[in-house]
């Protein structure tokens, strides 16, 4: 069978050279509207309202996440156990982060016949990986610059690029984290890091990007990150 991290990285070599789906897809809040009644969820104006504010963002992944609560709908459980997860994706809509590798989790957990709970508590700590990484690149002078803004600060990185560092390195964590490793192991850890990012460098990463990270964070900073997605 093909392991999580392995199957992760074929997706990647798969998706490579590929539009940002959220950039080009034009889908009216009303078909979201829609599926979420057809749940149906017990608060649609709070999700309607975060994924509104995603789809400000050039790399909203507009059709994945549609696809996810379609297929929602269809899962013979009951409807608060599918609306937990979809309340993970609007917090993390809310405060600004990207939901590419929550939707990723949670639709990969569906194919897999994980039990809803269980892919809820996936999706949550993604959720905190993301966000404890996001602290993590704030603290050593790393942000997020609005796209298509004037870039003043040398380490201020555009929000594609910086959402996408965030992604690839709190998957990285994620994936150690579920393959049994110990978040003291923060040398292992960095390693899987640089690996995720090396990997990447000038396929859809770019080298200024990577340089920039690896030569800021160390492997105590990532044990921090790896305790605060499991405490």
């Amino acid at each position: 069978m093909i392991s999580r991290t392995a199957f992760r990285f074929w997706m990647i070599a798969l998706l490579v050279g590929l539009p940002i789906v959220g950039a080009i897809a034009q889908i009216p809040l009303i078909d979201y509207e829609h599926a979420l009644h057809s749940i149906p969820v017990s608060n649609p104006d709070f999700i309607l309202s975060t994924i509104e504010l995603g789809m400000t963002q050039p790399d909203f992944p507009a059709e994945p996440l549609l696809r996810l609560i379609d297929r929602l709908v269809e899962h013979p459980t009951p409807p608060f156990e599918k609306e937990a997860i979809l309340i993970i994706l609007a917090h993390a809509m809310e405060v600004g982060l990207p939901i590419e590798e929550l939707i990723n989790r949670a639709s990969e957990g569906l194919a897999r016949g994980v039990p809803l709970q269980d892919i809820e508590g996936g999706v949550a700590q993604g959720f905190a990986l993301l966000a404890e990484t996001r602290d993590l690149l704030y603290s050593k002078g790393i942000f997020s610059a609005p796209a298509g803004s004037t870039q003043t600060v040398p380490t201020a990185i555009p929000m594609p690029r910086f959402n996408q560092l965030l992604i690839h390195i709190s998957e990285a964590i994620g994936d150690f984290l579920a393959g049994g490793g110990s978040p003291f192991e923060g040398h292992v850890i960095y390693q899987e890091v640089r690996n995720r990012l090396t990997m990447l460098q000038g396929v859809t990463l770019l080298s200024e990007d990577v340089d920039l990270v690896l030569d800021r964070i160390e492997p105590s900073d990532l044990t921090q990150v790896a305790l605060a997605a499991v405490s």
